[in-house]
């Protein structure tokens, strides 16, 4: 504890760095003020729900990332992202990858489902000044960037609805090549970008980056669906060709999953990273990331609490729970059912605000950036734990199938022979999806 703060141990650098999804919502809410009469607990106020700001009154943890494909090309909102000072916090900035590939990038026209390859092809192609908005949207705000990639998941079947569905693996990466090169004419130098790496496969994916390593970055971003669908195997292998073809350096040392927040994660995360500074020198970061923490807490109007662990799978799941809702519970007094720096200052009565027994929902705008915020200390307070009883002596009481990973990730960074030795694994490593 720090003044009453309380600060977040996964600042350390042993341990791989997890980057809270920050959606738009939460970014608003707490810029918005507060409607007239809406109580707030005493003694903090909205800014302090800010968890990356060093002001907050709550908790305090740095590392954030956040979309620019929430916005609307050309836009420039303001809210508690894009006003946020220059020492709050270490800004992850998605490039609208997601967005463009599924065709929902607000104000990018001319992109439709069901058009041939070659016409999705040359629409991106005339769309200069969507990249240079999101080019200077992510040196603007953000210190590190994904780059813009085509994602090639949107030549598969549950991309059919992608304006590039019919587009070839070679016209998605000529695309993404392009977007580099834009990139490298029209970066400022205020953030650092990372090369994103795309691939079905690990011959697609060392493919992909024979084809964009000559782009100057700090490091590489590869999706995590990949491992979700084959096995860790999808991830580790790729990543050690590349170790081993110099893909890394003292200077290009940082290594993102997109899209994974799950406790296993957490402590494979945190073997390649240590694997990874074996190789490249304590400088190396891996970090992953997730909204899943903020969608629990505002789509699903749940609240999470930190798992047991111990040696069963089924601990190593963070706990779901509805969170107590209803007409009779407005200006309840009531603690509620669940823990942490904020949660421990609310009652049931600050999350049910609106009254009429005829009304759908009582909760407002508040009581969703409410849950979030628990969520997401949650999530990080879990993944603390688990890396403690993962990399400490009491790695004999996690459950053996996520050891074992762990051993083979650490041995596979440090022998030469790393081929043979994820030949033997391949069983358990494509067992490995992240649950």
């Amino acid at each position: 504890m720090k003044n009453g703060m309380l600060n977040m141990s996964a600042n350390s650098k042993n341990c791989a760095v997890y980057l809270p999804a920050i959606n738009s919502n939460y970014a608003s809410t707490l810029t918005s003020g507060l409607p007239i009469g809406r109580q707030f607990p005493s003694g903090i106020s909205p800014v302090d729900l800010a968890f990356w700001g060093l002001d907050s009154k709550l908790w305090h943890y740095p590392y954030l990332l956040h979309s620019v494909g929430q916005y609307k090309v050309g836009s420039d909102p303001v809210n508690a992202i894009t006003s946020r000072r220059s020492n709050d916090g270490i800004l992850f900035g998605d490039s609208a990858g997601y967005q463009i590939g599924i065709g929902s990038l607000k104000g990018l026209t001319g992109l439709e489902s069901g058009m041939s390859g070659d016409d999705a092809f040359h629409a991106w192609r005339q769309s200069g000044h969507v990249r240079e908005w999101i080019v200077s949207w992510l040196e603007t705000y953000t210190n590190y960037a994904m780059t813009i990639d085509m994602p090639l998941w949107a030549t598969l079947p549950h991309g059919a609805r992608s304006p590039f569905h019919k587009c070839s693996e070679e016209q998605l990466r000529a695309l993404t090549v392009e977007n580099l090169q834009f990139i490298e004419r029209h970066r400022q130098g205020r953030t650092k970008w990372l090369n994103v790496i795309q691939g079905l496969d690990t011959e697609g994916m060392i493919n992909w980056w024979s084809a964009v390593n000559w782009f100057d970055c700090s490091g590489y971003s590869f999706s995590a669906k990949g491992v979700e669908k084959n096995g860790l195997t999808a991830l580790l292998e790729p990543l050690l060709k590349m170790r081993d073809r110099n893909a890394f350096s003292a200077k290009r040392s940082w290594v993102h999953l997109l899209g994974c927040s799950t406790v296993p994660w957490a402590v494979v995360c945190t073997a390649i990273q240590r694997g990874l500074q074996i190789s490249v020198g304590e400088g190396a970061r891996v970090s992953f990331d997730s909204s899943s923490p903020l969608i629990q807490g505002s789509r699903y109007e749940n609240y999470v609490e930190i798992p047991s662990l111990g040696s069963h799978i089924c601990n190593w799941k963070i706990p779901e729970n509805e969170a107590p809702k209803g007409p009779a519970l407005v200006g309840s007094k009531e603690p509620l059912p669940f823990s942490s720096p904020l949660a421990d200052r609310l009652t049931i009565g600050d999350l049910n605000v609106r009254e009429g027994k005829y009304l759908h929902k009582q909760f407002d705008r508040f009581s969703y950036l409410f849950l979030m915020n628990h969520n997401i200390w949650v999530y990080l307070r879990s993944f603390d734990l688990a890396n403690e009883m993962a990399f400490s002596a009491q790695r004999s009481q996690i459950p053996g199938k996520y050891r074992r990973c762990i051993e083979i990730v650490e041995e596979a960074f440090k022998t030469e022979s790393w081929h043979q030795l994820l030949l033997s694994e391949k069983t358990l490593l494509d067992s490995f999806n992240g649950s």
